[in-house]
């Protein structure tokens, strides 16, 4: 096991979301989009609001956001890989929302001035980052006194199984793969309090979390199997890694796993998000 390099780290991300972007816009379109809209309410984007989105990858959360901040309002979206970037910038404009600029940006180092937003989310990329802290800082930073800041990241990984199924399984077959000390993990936030203790570190007041639990429905194991591994970034990058004989093999123990899952016409696999607010701040 290597030690973890942040900047080594934050250069292959770049690479693999960059190559992942039209197969990741596929799977997310047709499966986040409620939980964006939860994500959304429980913000509480307002008509007006100025609002960034970090990590914004294909523009789920920073459509969501336009619709609700309206013509009156703006929203940026920034990402990493410039494959999301662009694939989010071809989407049609909508009626009625805010404009949306585009931009390729680290969440780690915002080029962005002081409180320049009235408020700033991210979904799906906290648990991402080399650097987490760093990112929330960053967000803080740009947000108004009292404005929001919130993420939302995937949950506890006994109960976030969408992911949990196939990551057991690669681990499992290639231990090799598993993520040396202080690298990211997808779970990283999930367990009770973690998010509190960061965003609390980041200077963040009032915090409130959220779980959001349920059900995706895939028509087949093979329709799961498809889904998350033709849809994720790192996951696809280091099952490719792998020799065919043990790609295999993995395949096999996520369709065995899934079959046990099936009810009447679908195979369910439960999933688990939690979700995080704090305001900035206000000088007094």
């Amino acid at each position: 096991m290597t030690d973890f390099d942040p900047e080594t780290y934050t250069a292959d991300s770049q690479k693999i979301w960059n190559a992942a972007a039209a197969r990741y816009e596929k799977m997310s379109s047709s499966l986040f989009g409620p939980v964006t809209e939860e994500f959304l309410e429980f913000i509480g984007v307002r008509k007006g609001w100025r609002v960034l989105d970090v990590a914004c990858g294909p523009g789920i959360a920073s459509r969501a956001a336009a619709r609700r901040a309206t013509q009156k309002g703006s929203v940026l979206a920034v990402d990493l890989a410039p494959g999301m970037i662009e694939l989010a910038a071809s989407r049609p404009a909508q009626k009625r929302a805010a404009p949306i600029e585009y931009r390729v940006m680290d969440a780690q180092k915002l080029e962005l001035p002081d409180a320049s937003f009235d408020a700033a989310l991210s979904q799906l990329g906290l648990m991402l980052f080399a650097r987490p802290d760093a990112a929330l800082c960053e967000m803080r930073r740009v947000t108004a006194p009292g404005g929001p800041v919130a993420c939302l990241v995937q949950g506890r990984r006994s109960a976030m199984l969408f992911t949990a199924l196939i990551m057991d399984a690669i681990v499992s077959r290639a231990p090799h793969l598993k993520s040396p000390q202080g690298a990211p993990t997808l779970y990283a936030f999930g367990s009770d309090g973690i998010l509190e203790e960061r965003f609390t570190r980041a200077n963040l007041t009032e915090i409130v979390t959220k779980r959001l639990a349920g059900i995706f429905r895939f028509s087949s194991p093979e329709d799961y199997w498809n889904t998350l591994t033709e849809g994720a970034g790192r996951t696809s990058a280091m099952l490719r890694s792998l020799s065919p004989e043990i790609q295999a093999k993995i395949k096999a123990d996520i369709l065995r796993r899934a079959a046990k899952r099936r009810v009447r016409s679908f195979v369910e696999i439960p999933y688990e998000f939690v979700m995080a607010r704090g305001l900035t701040p206000v000088i007094r």
